[in-house]
């Protein structure tokens, strides 16, 4: 994922092959990491996956709430939906507004931090804070160099 964020901060607005190919196999593996863990850890029940989800967002928030499950597949529609019409419709994709690419940036970053280091614990936290911390950086310097 930090490379796929990489592409897109060196080149936000680019229609380049390269960062759209790059997107799009970014969206496939979030794709398959969501189906590998519906499978893995609850056997492929959306009824598992939704009591764990909600046990798990007891002990961090202190109440249940497993429609955050929902909100994973969203993240993975959403990238996905925008990795398809950035390959497939270039010319359009570049004359999208600031807010969409803010918006889905914004969103699939708050999913992202949320997975990688809200909701873990010992060294994929450790890393996701790093990983936060240099795109944070790669984002300030783009800010500053424009």
């Amino acid at each position: 994922m930090v490379g796929v964020f990489i592409a897109e901060l060196r080149g936000a607005r680019s229609t380049g092959r390269m960062i759209a190919w790059v997107w799009l196999l970014g969206a496939m593996f979030a794709m398959a990491h969501s189906w590998g863990a519906l499978m893995t850890f609850h056997n492929g029940s959306q009824a598992a996956a939704l009591k764990s989800t909600a046990e798990q967002t007891e002990q961090f928030l202190g109440f249940r709430f497993g429609l955050g499950l929902y909100v994973n597949y969203l993240f993975v529609v959403v990238w996905l939906a925008d990795a398809v019409f950035r390959l497939l419709a270039p010319s359009r994709y570049i004359l999208l507004p600031n807010w969409y690419r803010r918006s889905v940036i914004g969103f699939l970053v708050f999913i992202a931090i949320n997975g990688a280091i809200v909701f873990k614990s010992g060294w994929i936290r450790i890393v996701g804070v790093g990983c936060v911390c240099l795109l944070g950086t790669l984002a300030l310097i783009r800010i500053r160099k424009s």
